[in-house]
């Protein structure tokens, strides 16, 4: 699996509504949106017993990986399990399917299941999980708008009301949970691409106030608790 690049920036809330509207004329909307052009993303977080993952996002390691369990729009029918891993500018996210039942299992922290499993990365979490490096830690909620093109294969998304609880059980609780984690209405901004990004999405995305940031959103929520 090739490496994306990934370029992170922070932006205000208002912003967010000036970019919405270019990127909604210009690119396509993800098949995850909603009629609203959003869609709702949790993400429950692991780390070991030393909060490596969590330390190397705070440190801006060059290269770091984490184990997350992720659910769009609330559907427990489609849940997926990601190693994502950050290398310098690049990226990449092996994935498995996994069903309620086998998450709750790893919530509980009962990763018996995984030793059935053939899938290379389940088979990594089970080695992981056996050596205490793989235990629930944090939830992340947010809204997301997404946008693509097939020129470099471009993504762009724009992720807005980011909450973190500190509950791993409440991943499957049927309601938005959680505390604010960021000041004033930030948002996080984040475009990734193949091997070239087009001339016009740098103009597109140009904004009054637009950071560059390693942040992660599993680190922020970490830190806050």
């Amino acid at each position: 699996m090739a490496y994306r690049q990934e370029l992170k920036y922070l932006i205000t809330g208002a912003d967010r509504a000036l970019l919405l509207r270019r990127l909604n004329a210009a690119m396509l909307p993800d098949p995850y949106s909603t009629p609203d052009g959003t869609y709702f993303v949790r993400t429950l977080y692991f780390d070991d017993v030393y909060d490596s993952a969590m330390q190397d996002a705070v440190s801006g390691a060059p290269y770091r990986e984490k184990i997350r369990l992720r659910m769009y729009n609330g559907d427990a029918g489609f849940l997926r399990l990601e190693k994502k891993i950050k290398n310098g500018a690049g990226g990449k996210k092996p994935e498995a399917r996994l069903t309620p039942d086998e998450c709750r299992s790893l919530i509980a922290g009962d990763y018996a299941f995984l030793a059935g499993r053939d899938e290379p990365l389940l088979r990594e979490c089970y080695a992981k999980a056996r050596a205490g490096g793989m235990q629930a830690r944090t939830v992340v909620d947010y809204t997301r708008a997404a946008f693509g093109t097939s020129q470099g294969n471009v993504r762009v998304t724009v992720d807005s009301d980011i909450r973190v609880s500190r509950s791993p059980a409440a991943f499957f609780e049927d309601r938005r949970i959680g505390t604010p984690v960021m000041e004033n209405g930030e948002c996080v901004l984040e475009v990734k691409f193949d091997r070239f990004l087009p001339d016009y999405i740098p103009h597109l995305l140009s904004v009054s106030d637009r950071t560059r940031t390693a942040m992660s959103k599993f680190a922020a929520g970490r830190i806050y608790y």
